[in-house]
């Protein structure tokens, strides 16, 4: 599937290298798994598209998630902005909620969840985000209650087994804190990047005291794409 995407936008670009769209999609095949998410290079592209048709909505909503995902919130922030007036309803995207919580704004980051699953019931990310303004702040009942929704939901999807493992590590039950990072180890396939996984796993490591082992899942997970270093 990729394999064809990227003949289909390499073929797009040749045949008109000024194709907005064209250099969006190179974009988002840039920065993803296939190529190790090469954020430089997504971004370079995402500002060529924009130089050439300023009112593509996508395009500063993937510059926002990029410059989120490396550390850059107050920048990813104006991106999510900057594409408002181009959505239907002039409407942020509701991705704007990662600035939200690595940047520890917890009333916002709940308000955009909320707005988010109301819109989207069937949206996977924000039942991933939904727990974590609780288990930040310390609100174990409201985590709990989040988190056993979105494991009822979500039971096998190693995003959601290692968050869950992480709140075991925060309220000190080591056990089932390793349980749960050895059952999201073992199930590869996810809606979402790997990289998030591999932090959880580098969080419950760290908050169980095994510091090295935490310090290399941390480190694959900066290496594939998750180098928010202001959330670390």
């Amino acid at each position: 599937m990729v394999g064809k995407a990227e003949f289909h936008c390499r073929r797009a670009l040749e045949l008109d290298p000024d194709l907005p769209e064209g250099h969006v999609a190179s974009a988002f095949l840039l920065w993803g798994p296939s190529k190790n998410f090469q954020h430089l290079e997504a971004i370079a592209e995402l500002k060529r598209a924009l130089a050439l048709q300023s009112n593509q909505p996508q395009a500063y909503n993937r510059l926002g998630t990029i410059l989120a995902h490396i550390g850059l919130l107050d920048h990813a922030r104006e991106m999510y902005e900057r594409g408002r007036p181009f959505h239907p309803r002039k409407a942020v995207s509701h991705s704007i909620v990662q600035v939200y919580v690595w940047n520890r704004e917890y009333d916002l980051a709940r308000e955009e969840i909320q707005a988010w699953r109301a819109e989207n019931p069937d949206n996977k990310y924000p039942v991933f985000f939904g727990p974590q303004p609780a288990m930040m702040t310390g609100d174990w009942k409201e985590a709990k209650i989040l988190l056993d929704e979105a494991v009822q939901l979500l039971p096998e999807e190693p995003l959601i087994v290692s968050l869950q493992g992480v709140f075991y590590a925060l309220t000190g039950k080591d056990g089932k804190a390793l349980d749960c990072l050895t059952k999201a180890c073992a199930s590869p396939k996810s809606f979402g990047h790997a990289h998030h996984s591999y932090y959880q796993f580098a969080s419950i490591l760290a908050l169980l005291g095994r510091c090295e082992a935490a310090f290399e899942w941390l480190e694959r997970s900066v290496s594939s794409g998750f180098a928010c270093w202001p959330f670390s």
